[in-house]
């Protein structure tokens, strides 16, 4: 092999493959045309949405046409639908408040058609359950089965691990996709989970490339403060280069892997609710491509 080629080769390895993204927790306050706009603002190419939000939307009186419509206007594909937490019986969280289950309780066939309706090819699984309610094969089932699925509406299944909940690191994630087999299913990798899970990049490595479809970066204190719980944790978190998360090492290796797809800089948080369309825009653009910059990815 020609050393000069294999350079080359490995320089254009370290990018952004798509569009970077606006997830739907940067803009959950605003409407779907500020969402939208937000996203054109930033400079993103793809938009998350949340399954309720979007729902509530179309019985609004915005059918998904129309949302289609105004996302193609302005350049925006709307790619994911974020997230499905009912896709197992016993999937009740048993850490969190009323407010929380209602806002996440839709059936798997209602969510699917939303994707059909709207075109939405990526879809994210969130493991609610509690640890220990249901067996590896279990989980491994129903994964499949919920696959399965998706596949008559042709949308990819990708799997978050999620330290509060049943599947806890990176590696308890792939292992379920990976003895599942299925050709539509993977993996979203967020950083806060990575982090509060104790995963490592050795889990990370071990991933198949072309199955982490989904990449969230988001910053916070390496360890959790005292007091505060992994639940509150989840929903307050930093903007990329605000805290100590070992990101560009992250970001790095994921582009060594050639594995960053779906891009986006994943912030929950409270004081999201007061910001504008504008400044949401802001706020993610600069931190989302001062941390590529600083990782020496294209984007």
């Amino acid at each position: 092999m020609n050393p000069a080629n294999d350079d080359t080769t490995k320089a254009a390895s370290k990018r952004v493959h798509d569009p970077l993204v606006m997830p739907f927790s940067n803009v959950r306050h605003l409407d779907f045309r500020d969402k939208i706009r937000a996203a054109k603002l930033a400079g993103f190419g793809q938009l998350s949405l949340h399954p309720h939000e979007t729902r509530d939307t179309i019985k609004g009186g915005l059918r998904p046409e129309d949302m289609r419509e105004i996302a193609a206007e302005n350049d925006v594909a709307v790619t994911r639908l974020d997230p499905l937490s009912n896709w197992n019986p016993r999937w009740l969280p048993t850490n969190m408040g009323a407010s929380y289950i209602n806002d996440f309780d839709i059936g798997a066939a209602e969510f699917f058609e939303l994707c059909e309706q709207l075109g939405i090819k990526y879809c994210s699984l969130n493991a609610t359950f509690a640890e220990d309610i249901y067996t590896t094969d279990e989980v491994v089932e129903h994964y499949a089965s919920t696959c399965d699925l998706a596949a008559r509406y042709d949308v990819t299944c990708d799997l978050e691990n999620l330290p509060m909940w049943g599947v806890k690191t990176l590696r308890q994630a792939w292992s379920i996709v990976f003895t599942a087999d299925r050709p539509n299913g993977g993996i979203v990798f967020d950083t806060l989970h990575y982090v509060r899970s104790g995963s490592t990049l050795d889990m990370l490595k071990e991933i198949p490339a072309g199955r982490v479809h989904c990449v969230q970066l988001n910053d916070g204190p390496l360890r959790l403060p005292a007091g505060v719980t992994l639940e509150e944790n989840c929903f307050d978190r930093g903007w990329p280069g605000t805290g100590e998360f070992p990101l560009i090492e992250i970001v790095r290796t994921l582009a060594d892997m050639d594995a960053l797809r779906q891009v986006s800089p994943e912030v929950f948080s409270p004081h999201n609710a007061t910001r504008s369309a504008a400044e949401i825009a802001a706020l993610s653009a600069e931190s989302l491509q001062a941390l590529l910059d600083a990782a020496n990815v294209a984007y």
